[in-house]
């Protein structure tokens, strides 16, 4: 199992309320199809364990992160605490981060707007100031970084290759 995660080179974090059925599952088909090992949330190898661990596991692993960053992205507490990890791994490791900026702004991400914001401030009341300092910073950090926007390609969807 621990091999499998290994083996993977890319993993994508996404809202799934937001994107799960739609952009998130073209994304992790086309990556498949272009023969890119990819782990994405619903891979049988976590079945049956502790998700948190495997999920960052999955990402220390991987080379590439790509957080999927949506309207509903910082809602999550699963998917900050992610992205949050994604930075440590790319401090640390040298990992790549390569965010997609799904139907928002790269500057709100960056600037917190209020659609973020208010996220954050009902994290901050169930996880603490620390945390949620933690996961201001890592949205201000990839929202600093050059990604792709949805809202800039045609249809929404990528056309990917990776060389």
């Amino acid at each position: 199992e621990k091999r499998r995660l290994r083996q993977c080179q890319v993993f994508i974090a996404f809202r799934g309320r937001d994107t799960r059925y739609g952009f998130a599952a073209y994304l992790y088909i086309r990556l498949v199809a272009a023969k890119i090992r990819v782990f994405y949330d619903d891979d049988t190898s976590i079945v049956g364990k502790e998700v948190g661990k495997e999920l960052i596991n999955a990402i220390k692993h991987c080379k590439i992160s790509i957080p999927i960053v949506s309207p509903n992205f910082a809602s999550s507490a699963w998917c900050l605490s992610e992205l949050n990890y994604m930075l440590s791994c790319k401090k640390e490791k040298g990992q790549k981060i390569l965010p997609i900026f799904y139907k928002v702004n790269p500057s709100d991400v960056q600037h917190l707007s209020p659609c973020f914001e208010k996220h954050l401030h009902r994290h901050e009341a169930f996880y603490g100031r620390d945390i949620s300092e933690c996961w201001k910073h890592a949205l201000k950090e990839v929202g600093s970084f050059k990604g792709w926007e949805s809202e800039k390609i045609a249809n929404g969807y990528l056309l990917l290759s990776f060389t």
